[in-house]
């Protein structure tokens, strides 16, 4: 499958027949694929398991653990390394510090928000107002974030 639209087309179709026998077994509406929940559950999963807290986990995972996160990272790691474009970036320790909490954020906003940008998407779509809020919150933090990556190149190129 060399053409990108052929395994798109494919990957979306087993996707939307997994997606529909995940909602006939019980999955709740709009539970796709979300970043933020599925790595909420996941880490509840795992302490729950370990510690015996009484962290919530969506009705699906506590039936099933979501592994969607530990899939993604497996399959982009492979994806490089198969296309040769791995490797480790250098930086300094306060980029590191920095692309840390920016992710810890990035998560808090997520949960506050009540989903990821994909089922925030689809809750808009369901007629959800405070996902349509978020929706656009995303929106303009990513062109205020982009402005502010153009002017910081600009100044550097100069």
């Amino acid at each position: 499958m060399k053409i990108p639209a052929v395994l798109g087309l494919t990957i979306g179709f087993i996707s939307a027949f997994l997606q529909a026998l995940l909602i006939s077994a019980g999955g709740p509406e709009a539970y796709g694929f979300c970043v933020v929940c599925h790595t909420r559950d996941l880490v509840n999963s795992i302490s729950k398991n370990l510690f015996g807290t009484t962290f919530p986990t969506a009705p699906f995972s506590a039936v099933f653990p979501t592994l969607t996160i530990i899939g993604v990272i497996i399959g982009g790691l492979l994806a490089s390394k198969r296309n040769k474009e791995f490797r480790f970036k250098k930086g300094s320790i306060k980029s590191y510090i920095f692309y840390f909490i920016g992710g810890i954020l990035v998560m808090i906003f997520g949960l506050m928000l009540g989903a990821c940008p994909y089922r925030a998407a689809l809750r808009t779509a369901y007629g959800d107002m405070i996902a349509l809020i978020g929706i656009v919150s995303i929106f303009i933090g990513v062109f205020i974030g982009t402005r502010i990556i153009i002017i910081k190149m600009k100044k550097e190129s100069v």
